[in-house]
């Protein structure tokens, strides 16, 4: 009882770390999200391989920042490997079943906003 008092309880029940993981992965659905809307905006303006490489990194920033919130103010702090694992895992879920999906969707409203757009701009060809 003494130990008790003196040291944090640090151990969780198999139970509270499945539920960590669970919501790991449904973290990793936002990211997903949010790659998508990089990679909507690559197809609509397409632009230099060091852009790029800036979304990219700005990207992970943005996603290791969500894990750090996720792990702050749930997991009290503590770091686990698990929850990359699951944000990945939630990552790959959204890319394999609603990604596909939007990026198809997305990619149909490019091509419709390209031929808009040749609607209005003509160019010269010789």
């Amino acid at each position: 009882m003494l130990l008790l008092k003196i040291a944090p309880e640090t151990f969780r029940t198999v139970e509270e770390e499945l539920l960590l993981f669970g919501g790991a992965i449904l973290l990793g659905i936002p990211s997903g999200i949010l790659f998508d809307l990089f990679r909507f905006l690559r197809r609509l303006i397409p632009h230099h391989w060091s852009v790029t490489m800036l979304e990219d990194i700005f990207f992970l920033t943005v996603a290791s920042f969500l894990l750090l919130c996720y792990v702050s103010g749930f997991a009290r702090g503590e770091f686990r490997m698990h929850y990359v694992i699951g944000c990945l895992c939630g990552f790959i879920l959204h890319e394999c079943t609603l990604g596909r999906f939007f990026f198809s969707l997305w990619d149909s409203f490019v091509q419709i906003l390209m031929k808009i757009s040749r609607l209005f701009v003509k160019t010269d060809k010789k």
